[in-house]
């Protein structure tokens, strides 16, 4: 596809929720939880969004006030939402985030209900995939018992039609329940034009422990970007041209919940500009990426919350500009 074809930079499918953020405790001492919209992939769109970049959601939630609110997060943002679908069965999906020292969060494993996975794939304006420069899926588009599954299926037979870029963002967080949906998930990252992993996933999922060398093998396939994610350590951008790493800025972060998602959003919005070859990209264009990607995940930590919680450009520059950076792990 053209770019002059592309009325799009991003769809994204997958999960629009609620995390409910723990906020401390009140006089009473029972806990405070504030709610805040989320879900991975969302959090990407609403990033690429607030930079000025055009995201379209692909998601299920419950018909419920949640719901509601979830969709009108999206709309406040300018992400269309043509293909998010109500759900009358499941009720909107939530999650329990609470925090450690320096703002890393961590899940209640709460198993409530689940509108995300319902995704009706009779439902959906494919149409739009269509329009799009690249479309983004996650482990949870690979859940292959629920309707998510076939959704993705006719989202990813779309997007080969009309020559559309895939995006996977590795993101593994729980135990799977067999070895079938980790091998869709290795599927998904080897059949990805853009990916972005940690350290950890490159050793849980393709048994490598050298994030360069893992990289060039993903790139000797089908991968032409690939992003390693290592937090407060920094990123590292690799392209057939060569690699780029930079560190990470230090800011008084509070929550990072969406930080990751923030990166991918912002470096999505990078690949997706008007004229850019990812094929051509050399290490000095890979490391202004990096160090913008990493300004807004910086950005999105020193506020509660995720999808709300996305910097706009001014401010990734803003840090940019004016924060130092955090210690070099390379």
């Amino acid at each position: 596809m053209s770019d002059s074809d592309a009325s799009l930079d991003l769809v994204s499918i997958g999960d629009l929720m609620i995390d409910f953020t723990c906020v401390g405790a009140g006089d009473s001492g029972m806990l405070r939880f504030e709610r805040n919209p989320g879900g991975a992939p969302m959090n990407v769109a609403a990033q690429l969004s607030r930079l000025g970049g055009k995201a379209a959601a692909i998601a299920c939630v419950g018909a419920d006030e949640h719901g509601d609110f979830l969709k009108d997060a999206l709309l406040r943002l300018g992400v269309d939402v043509t293909n998010v679908r109500y759900c009358a069965a499941q009720g909107t999906r939530i999650l329990f985030v609470y925090f450690r020292d320096g703002g890393e969060r961590y899940f209640a494993d709460y198993r409530g209900p689940r509108a995300d996975l319902e995704i009706p794939p009779d439902d959906i304006d494919y149409s739009r995939i269509g329009r799009a420069r690249t479309l983004l899926t996650s482990p949870l588009c690979n859940t292959y018992n629920r309707p998510i599954y076939e959704t993705t299926r006719r989202a990813l037979a779309e997007a080969e039609r009309h020559g559309v870029l895939l995006a996977f963002d590795a993101n593994y967080r729980f135990p799977y329940e067999n070895d079938k949906l980790r091998q869709l998930d290795v599927e998904a990252i080897l059949g990805a034009r853009i990916l972005k992993m940690t350290s950890e996933e490159f050793a849980y999922y393709l048994g490598e422990t050298d994030v360069i060398r893992g990289s060039e093998r993903l790139l000797a396939g089908n991968a032409s970007v690939v992003a390693v994610s290592m937090g407060r350590g920094g990123s590292l951008i690799h392209a057939r041209n060569g690699h780029a790493y930079r560190p990470a800025y230090a800011v008084n972060a509070i929550d990072t919940t969406g930080a990751g998602d923030s990166f991918m959003g912002a470096l999505l919005y990078c690949l997706t500009r008007p004229g850019v070859d990812m094929d051509a990209l050399c290490a000095g264009d890979l490391g202004r990426v990096a160090d913008f990607a990493n300004a807004c995940a910086a950005a999105s930590t020193t506020r509660r919350g995720a999808l709300l919680a996305m910097p706009d450009l001014a401010e990734a520059e803003r840090i940019m500009a004016a924060v130092s950076r955090a210690p070099s792990v390379m």
